[in-house]
């Protein structure tokens, strides 16, 4: 029982840590995200447009499991 609850803690963890922010300007924004979390990463995409006061919009990814979410920043 210990094992499996260190076992959640650590991948409960990490995942907190596996999204960021790769590279952003004023026209896009790619997320690398281990867990394949849109919702987290279109927030952090979001908050790097809108520095540029633009919205967050994804391109098509090809291949679903792929990592790196590609955003344009598109005019609002």
């Amino acid at each position: 029982m210990r094992r499996r609850t260190k076992l959640l803690m650590v991948l409960l963890a990490i995942q907190g840590c596996a999204t960021k922010v790769v590279s952003s300007n004023d026209r896009s924004v790619i997320v690398d995200s281990y867990w394949l979390d849109v919702a987290k990463a279109q927030e952090l995409a979001e908050a790097e447009c809108a520095k540029h006061s633009r919205i967050a919009q994804m391109a098509i990814k090809a291949d679903p499991w792929e990592r790196h979410y590609v955003f344009y920043c598109v005019e609002r």
